[in-house]
């Protein structure tokens, strides 16, 4: 696979909106069933993102995080929300949108009001996609639950090594629990990684991930899951709000 094949791969990786298709098996964004495999290991001098597999938690928060574990919150689309503007998306992308949150919830078993915005990250050159439900209800430690799993490593069918991992992260002072998915797509000594951060209260849900500006043979910065962790701990607060 050439260099700029795999950068091309990367960049229909990443727009997958909010990597929910993975979650629901679907095979446009996910590597096809088969033997899991080693660890590749780059050649000498070769550079490569860390490796999402390493030391992840394998028991879920024994209670909900943060003194706002009681509180409710709904869910908005401000102006700005962790200091990016919002950017009005076009029709067929507020239809992915929705569709991917529609996946998320199912997959999670939710239901209640849709929310989904896209803002704008001028510095890397590509949207920050949000999406989330409000609802009652909803149980934070199903989160970890429903969608924590050993980090498996699988050919994608081209020769490509493609490693998918999970790993809780901090909620932040909302409260609720939160968990990231790290994909690490390896070809030769090429790496590329693609990260989302979930959370849930007893009423939101929201994810955020990234889709690049339009298609071009750049790689895209690996986002590990302490940096969408913190930043989806940063738009949290802008993103959702107290009822009371």
């Amino acid at each position: 696979m050439s260099r700029a094949a795999f950068r091309r791969v990367v960049a229909v990786l990443a727009a997958a909106p909010a990597l929910v298709a993975p979650l629901t098996g679907c095979a446009a964004d996910h590597p096809s069933a088969g033997a899991a495999v080693p660890q590749p290991v780059p050649p000498p001098g070769a550079h490569a993102p860390a490796d999402p597999a390493a030391s992840l938690p394998v028991t879920a928060p024994s209670s909900v995080r943060g003194a706002a574990a009681g509180a409710a919150y709904r869910l908005g689309t401000p102006a700005s929300a962790g200091g990016y503007a919002f950017h009005q998306p076009s029709e067929q992308s507020r239809r992915q949108l929705a569709d991917a949150a529609q996946q998320s919830a199912r997959q999670l078993g939710l239901s209640g009001t849709p929310v989904q915005a896209l803002y704008d990250d001028p510095a890397d050159n590509q949207w920050i996609v949000f999406i989330g439900y409000d609802g009652t209800g909803y149980d934070p430690a199903h989160l970890h639950a429903a969608l924590w799993q050993q980090p498996v490593t699988r050919l994608d069918g081209t020769g490509d090594r493609v490693t998918v991992s999970w790993q809780d992260s901090d909620p932040g002072p909302h409260g609720g629990t939160a968990i990231c998915r790290q994909e690490l797509m390896r070809s030769g000594a090429l790496a590329a990684e693609n990260t989302a951060c979930l959370w849930l209260t007893p009423t939101t849900f929201g994810e955020i991930s990234f889709v690049p500006k339009g298609f071009s043979d750049r790689q895209l910065r690996g986002f590990t899951a302490a940096d969408v962790g913190a930043l989806m701990r940063t738009l949290r607060g802008d993103l959702e709000q107290p009822t009371g």
